[in-house]
């Protein structure tokens, strides 16, 4: 009997060690007098008591001392008021906690490191006490509840500037506004929140600010608006807004901050009519760009003699576009014109052959009416097509350029494949752009072009295959939706004709940021996706990573 009595204490001792490893914690069991019955190796790491205190049969006033002395003196309520107690009073009132039906304690030891206990007084008389290392979850809820902290104090503050803010994901829906967002609109918070900017605004506002919002959205750069807008009540205001976009890919969100300035440059003198106040003239000027001390500086202006004369038009369905590229262009000396859709661009185009009119370039909107750069083409003029909302920051470059070309280049391409090389036909290339729709060859050439890399067009994914071979490019452009052979069988198909795994990066172009599209890019052997619509900036990151080099360090 006293062999099987002795065995059965074994067994629980086994399992109550394999349970306190489970739980990772340390486990203590005592009886009704006060004496340990087991103690689980785990309370070693825990708690600092030498090994032999946790032998069966010790006193739990002598393992407390042990606790007490070693430095682990911890509270019955850690939340408390944290006491000076002397060692018998100390463990004494531990004792008593421990007798508790039921008691619950965290502390706090050391500058990072948190202990619980969670004590059991059974019916039989037994006690057992469970401590487990809680500092990954202290220092997760201290985290979580700072970070609330900062979401609250930023909520707070957001709500009280004192001008508009407004907050739409991806898809343009407001998922955030301040109080002054809804003032300005003369709405309450819950009818603008989870709406389109359609719900708010009238159609042909956002039609207008539909364009501009997802232009910042898809390329990144922040935008600066000035308006002039009606309130609801009648009453006039110039604001300024600000558009940026924050966020992660597939997560972005769009923010606009606008300021009232009406009382900076305008005043109602009349209260019909808004008047300017302050001239260009009146401000201030202040450079802050540092210059070092007695080394002149001399203004070089650029030389736009040879763009005088030159006859540029603009084609854009959105006139804010169309006036900001006619006021680019008459400060180089354009002699300019607009139209607003492709209707008018080719009747504009008819009446200037008729009448003799050489028209020299054409601007083309690239997120206005599509038809338009297939009528300047058929025309045989050159085209710069051009985002409308980087008009401002590349316009001016781009038609300099575009001037600044040998009169070769200006030639009609072919219309199958266009080349661009400065060693002949059968010389390689930099870059082998596999892209069928015509407005995307233009942009691609027009970056291409300004970037400096020799390049090569492919109209479908067969094409893309046999220039690969014929031109040994560098790299690839890969649009995915080719005709003939799509570009994921196109990549299929180059990377099983290659005789080194891989040598030659191919990026695939995304029209949508579809994971699906993704997926079946890595998987077909790409390297890497961009999404349309192209930039410089995207094009230049890519060739950075790939091929090494900048723009700036290719045939210079």
């Amino acid at each position: 009997m006293n062999d099987l009595a002795s065995a059965d204490a074994n067994i629980q001792a086994v399992m109550l060690e394999v349970i306190s490893e489970g739980i990772s914690g340390g486990v203590f069991v005592y009886d009704k007098n006060d004496l340990i019955v087991f103690a689980s190796q785990q309370l070693l790491t825990l708690l600092p008591v030498p090994k032999s205190f946790l032998t069966p049969g010790t006193r739990l006033r002598d393992f407390l001392g042990a606790v007490y002395d070693g430095g682990g003196r911890f509270l019955t309520d850690a939340s408390g008021p944290r006491r000076m107690l002397s060692r018998e009073d100390w463990i004494a009132e531990q004792i008593a906690t421990l007798w508790k039906e039921r008691a619950e304690s965290q502390e706090r030891r050391g500058t990072d490191r948190w202990v619980s206990f969670t004590k059991r007084r059974l019916s039989s008389g037994y006690g057992v006490c469970v401590v487990r290392d809680i500092s990954d979850h202290k220092k997760r809820e201290e985290q979580w509840r700072a970070d609330m902290e900062r979401v609250q104090i930023t909520e707070e503050v957001l709500d009280n500037l004192p001008f508009p803010i407004t907050v739409k994901d991806s898809s343009l829906t407001f998922v955030a506004v301040n109080k002054m967002a809804a003032r300005f609109l003369d709405l309450p918070p819950e009818a603008i929140l989870g709406h389109k900017g359609s719900d708010v605004h009238p159609p042909q506002v956002e039609q207008r600010l539909d364009r501009i919002n997802r232009g910042v959205l898809d390329l990144g750069e922040p935008q600066q608006m000035s308006e002039l807008v009606i309130r609801p009540d009648g009453s006039q205001a110039v604001i300024i807004a600000n558009k940026y976009r924050i966020g992660k890919p597939g997560r972005y969100y769009l923010v606009t901050a606008m300021e009232d300035i009406t009382g900076l440059v305008a005043t109602d003198e009349d209260g019909e009519e808004i008047k300017p106040r302050m001239s260009r003239g009146g401000l201030i000027a202040t450079s802050l760009a540092r210059q070092e001390r007695d080394v002149p500086v001399k203004a070089v202006a650029p030389d736009t003699t040879h763009l005088s004369n030159r006859k540029v038009l603009v084609a854009s369905s959105d006139p804010r576009t169309s006036a900001e590229a006619l006021e680019i262009l008459d400060d180089l000396g354009f002699d300019t014109s607009s139209v607003s859709d492709g209707e008018e661009l080719e009747l504009f185009l008819q009446l200037a052959k008729e009448a003799s009119i050489a028209i020299d370039l054409v601007i083309v909107d690239t997120l206005a009416d599509k038809a338009c750069l297939e009528i300047v083409q058929r025309h045989r003029i050159p085209a710069l097509a051009i985002n409308g909302v980087r008009v401002k920051r590349e316009l001016a470059a781009g038609v300099t350029r575009q001037f600044s070309q040998p009169a070769a280049n200006e030639t009609a391409r072919d219309e199958d494949a266009w080349i661009a090389s400065q060693a002949g036909e059968s010389a390689g290339i930099d870059i082998l752009v596999a892209e069928d729709n015509e407005v995307n060859q233009i942009v691609f050439s027009q970056i291409l072009e300004g970037l400096g890399y020799r390049y090569a067009i492919a109209a479908d994914g067969e094409e893309a295959v046999r220039l690969w071979q014929e031109r040994s490019p560098r790299l690839i452009l890969m649009d995915i939706t080719l005709p003939k052979l799509s570009g994921f069988d196109a990549s299929v198909r180059i990377r099983n004709l290659e005789t080194v795994d891989n040598s030659i990066p191919i990026i695939g172009v995304l029209p949508q940021a579809f994971e699906r599209d993704r997926d079946q890019c890595f998987a077909s052997g790409m390297n890497e996706v961009i999404l349309k619509p192209i930039s410089p900036e995207a094009l230049e990151a890519v060739f950075q990573t790939f091929l090494g080099i900048s723009a700036k360090q290719s045939y210079a």
